[in-house]
């Protein structure tokens, strides 16, 4: 049965489906570790979809969070000193 929840970042109400865990809408966005640390170090609960989503696609911008912007040897990485 799902479960209803205020998401902590936005305060958009949501269903959790913490008992089918497949069922629910935090299975279909895939975080990386880094950014699973981050939600965990900074939220005590679950975030909707949409919050989860722009985590996802924002999360190494180094406006948004610095502290977990990748290692300079990764291409992929963008350097905050240099803007």
């Amino acid at each position: 049965m799902p479960m209803k929840k205020v998401c902590p970042r936005c305060g958009a109400t949501f269903d959790c489906m913490h008992n089918d865990i497949l069922s629910c809408h935090c299975a279909t966005v895939r975080l990386d570790a880094l950014q699973r640390t981050y939600l965990m170090e900074n939220y005590s609960d679950c975030l909707c979809h949409d919050c989860l989503k722009a985590v996802k696609d924002s999360f190494y911008a180094c406006e948004i969070n610095p502290r977990y912007n990748k290692k300079k040897n990764d291409k992929e990485s963008i350097d905050c000193k240099q803007r």
